[in-house]
């Protein structure tokens, strides 16, 4: 009898004879009175077809973004009043800011910004004399962003071991180093992510599409954190009711969860809650049975946003990795490579070969197709061909792993499992080191590398994802080798920096890398091997790991040395030997040379005919000139175009166009015959200079927009292929007596900077010419790339090795100028 009435009271909920009265359950959700205003601070029109338009209008719904118009113009930048405003909102602490008593400033353009001025000086964030020095409108920038919300969110700073995520980055020493900790949490958490693979860009202004997708994923961070609750399902049943009057119409959606359990959305004419489906921005009635959708309720179990999507909206094909039936999600490896992770459906349907089956009943290795309802599996379909194992063959995929050997036909790398995979490599195998063309020789054991295969498993092209880097190369001598404590003391040592051996004052005591490498002229060594040869001298070459600078190569000098330096003339990987312009003797190199090039530890057959080489070699009791340390030129020449030529035209808003063009090629000057074109960008910086001398610096709407004055006038590009990154523009101005030169910078200010460690490039002998001294140059005309990004030149740091053009300029006397300025 109980049960019959449980019963009728159930059906009684849902088919809505029960009025409004079923909804007041623990598992139910509402809609909020604000809910009109919510809706028209997010109906932008200039973010439908933006990439960051998701998480705009998720920002919108929690009124972390507000706007006061139509426009969120998502590729401005936000200033650093308005980002800290945001930050505020997410934290709910804007009501806190609101309160405090503050005199009115005139350096503010939102209303409120003094108060979160104010704010962010309560909290520590920034000190009283700060805060009168920031400019409140400028841009903030991608650090002042990432450290500001670490600190508003209570994100804790990380330091020693654990900071890993912002050293992934090329540009980590950009970062100021007391925010550095606190800015680990947010890129270590991934709401923050670099804008190009490898850089970070920390001094860059944030943009406003970039910052709402930054806000979002630390949405989901920290509201969970506050009562926040984010939920996913199905809608299966929806209703309403109408109280004829006497209390407000309304209507409420059952939806299932995932583990079968439900719970239940309410909204009447009062309350309602904002939708979000199929990119269209609504009310609760754009809700349907069977669609898919995902809440975001708050504390008060009050509904914030529903993300809701109908229809199969895309499908995955694949490879079946593993099932979580536990957490109801399925892990599979699409043909593009990437790695799925999707969500079941509780009315998900498998069928393999057109049976019905079982989630477990697909096997790991198995292809699949998933057929998607919103975000959740709605099917899996697959094929059986080999009952033992389920496995079908792979079309075109990507394989990834650590290289532990090559031969000139297979690679061979171990999985993040430490399984062994041996793949094939063709003739037409391509290779990339961090997107630059490269070849099979660059490659080095240890590269965690992305194999892109075919049909037949054979490697179409290689990728290598990461390489430790920030290595330092030293001559000491073995004072004490402690292997039980894995450890070596070094005296007597000496520096390698820019092609010379330079002191170091005192000793040096290192651990030893797991993946020590140590050579005699007679072969390889243990740790324990190594003792025998206190006091005897070696080139070694060390890394930072776990915050440590640890030995990981190491090759006992010999008993003579001699240092030679020019163009690798020939190559002889089988005789493992290579030549040197204008050098007699042959050069062998073995397993213990150490080879270093563009701050990567290579093996001896990378070396390749036109490097520019410091090679530091002994004579053997055979007289054969064998190699202990090679360094190869560090400016990546097949990266950078160095061009000057007759600007032809300005195209559009993005790309312009060379007449007379010559190159820098091997150091020197090439014509070109063709008309080559640039494009360029926001991150292009422009210099010009009239025949007066006067210079101007401008961005990128500045030189369009005088385009006619430019047509027809001298002009010099630095440019990463095709896309301009530094550009020089000079009227009536002559530039004279041009010298190429390397060196390292140990001073420098706006105008003029000193480099030490000089050479010159000499097209009589064809060779790098050392010069003694130092050299001073001006800066006033000068362009200056840093690390595949344009800088100003007085923003260059002392310690930087630097690739410069340079030469005297009409009106200059007898000053020399830096023209072109790499820095790499």
């Amino acid at each position: 009898m109980k049960r019959s009435i449980l019963w009728l009271v159930l059906m009684s909920i849902l088919l809505g004879l029960w009025g409004p009265g079923p909804v007041q359950a623990v598992d139910s959700f509402y809609g909020t009175v604000y809910v009109d205003a919510l809706y028209k601070n997010a109906l932008f029109t200039d973010v439908a077809n933006h990439w960051a338009r998701d998480a705009i209008c998720r920002m919108a719904a929690l009124g972390v973004v507000r706007e006061g118009s139509n426009y969120y113009r998502p590729e401005a930048y936000v200033s650093k009043e308005d980002a800290m405003g945001m930050l505020f909102r997410l934290a709910d602490q804007e009501g806190a800011a609101q309160q405090l008593k503050v005199n009115e400033e005139t350096g503010h353009r939102n209303p409120w910004g003094v108060n979160y001025a104010a704010m962010a000086v309560r909290l520590g964030i920034i000190t009283a004399p700060e805060r009168s020095t920031i400019n409140w409108r400028a841009a903030a920038t991608r650090e002042e962003v990432a450290y500001w919300m670490a600190r508003i969110l209570n994100f804790a700073p990380v330091y020693g071991r654990g900071q890993q995520a912002v050293y992934s980055y090329r540009d980590w020493n950009r970062f100021d180093k007391a925010r550095l900790p606190y800015c680990e949490a947010v890129i270590g958490a991934k709401i923050m992510t670099g804008r190009t693979e490898g850089w970070f860009y920390p001094q860059q202004g944030i943009r406003r599409g970039e910052l709402a997708v930054a806000l979002d994923r630390a949405a989901s961070v920290f509201l969970p954190t506050k009562g926040f609750k984010y939920l996913q399902g199905t809608v299966a049943y929806a209703n309403s009711w109408d109280t004829s009057g006497a209390g407000p119409a309304g209507s409420y959606y059952q939806v299932v969860r995932e583990d079968g359990t439900s719970f239940y959305l309410v909204a009447d004419t009062n309350k309602d809650f904002l939708v979000y489906k199929n990119h269209v921005l609504g009310r609760s009635n754009l809700l349907e049975t069977g669609d898919s959708v995902q809440v975001l309720a708050g504390p008060q179990n009050d509904v914030v946003l529903v993300e809701a999507s109908s229809g199969l909206q895309g499908i995955i094909n694949g490879i079946f990795d593993y099932l979580d039936q536990g957490a109801g999600k399925l892990y599979l490896t699409g043909w593009d490579g990437k790695s799925y992770t999707v969500n079941l459906s509780p009315l998900c349907r498998v069928s393999l070969s057109g049976y019905p089956a079982g989630l477990n009943d697909l096997v790991p290795g198995q292809q699949v197709s998933v057929f998607l309802n919103g975000a959740q599996v709605a099917e899996v379909r697959g094929t059986v061909n080999y009952a033992s194992s389920g496995t079908l063959p792979r079309d075109t995929l990507a394989a990834y792993g650590a290289l532990f050997n090559k031969t000139p036909d297979t690679i061979s790398v171990r999985d993040d499992n430490g399984y062994p995979h041996t793949y094939t490599l063709t003739a037409d195998t391509r290779y990339y080191i961090n997107g630059v063309s490269a070849g099979y020789y660059d490659l080095k054991t240890g590269d965690y590398l992305k194999l892109t295969l075919d049909s037949n498993s054979r490697v179409i092209r290689v990728d290598v994802r990461s390489d430790s880097g920030g290595y330092k190369i030293y001559r000491g001598r073995l004072f004490d080798v402690r292997s039980v404590f894995r450890e070596i003391q070094f005296d007597t040592l000496l520096r390698y920096e820019n092609g010379t051996l330079n002191d170091v004052e005192g000793s040096l005591t290192l651990d030893v890398g797991d993946d020590l490498e140590a050579y005699s002229p007679e072969g390889k060594l243990t740790l324990l091997e190594l003792e025998k040869y206190r006091g005897e001298e070696a080139f070694f070459v060390t890394a930072r790991r776990d915050d440590r600078e640890q030995v990981i190569k190491l090759v006992l000098r010999g008993d003579s040395e001699r240092r030679i330096t020019g163009q690798v003339q020939e190559t002889n990987p089988y005789l493992n030997s290579f030549t040197i312009k204008y050098e007699p003797d042959r050069i062998t190199y073995d397993n213990g040379t150490i080879v270093i090039s563009r701050d990567r530890l290579l093996d001896g057959d990378s070396i390749k005919a036109g490097d520019d080489a410091v090679i530091f070699a002994t004579r053997d009791s055979g007289s054969t000139v064998k190699a202990r340390l090679v360094v190869l030129n560090t400016v990546d020449e097949s990266r950078y175009e160095i061009c000057k030529g007759i600007l032809e035209r300005v195209l559009s808003r993005s790309k312009f166009e060379v007449d007379s063009a010559s190159k820098l090629s091997n150091h020197e000057w090439r014509s070109d015959s063709s008309y080559p074109q640039y494009f360029y960008d926001s991150l292009t910086r422009f210099v010009y200079t009239d025949g007066s001398g006067n210079v101007q610096r401008m961005n990128d709407y500045q030189f369009y927009d005088r385009d006619q004055d430019f047509q027809d006038k001298d002009v010099r590009i630095i440019a990463d292929g095709d896309r301009a990154l530094a550009v020089m523009v000079f009227d009536g101005f002559t530039i004279s007596n041009e010298v190429v030169t390397r060196g390292t910078i140990t001073d420098i200010s706006s105008d003029s900077m000193v480099l030490g460690s000089l050479s010159n490039w000499s097209s009589y002998s064809n060779r790098w010419e050392g010069q003694s001294g130092e050299l001073t140059l001006k800066l006033k005309y000068a362009v200056a790339v840093k690390n595949g990004q344009a800088r100003e030149p007085g923003t260059l740091a002392v310690g930087d090795p630097v690739y410069v053009l340079r030469g005297s300029v009409s009106g200059g006397g007898s000053d020399i100028y830096a023209l072109q300025m790499l820095v790499e």
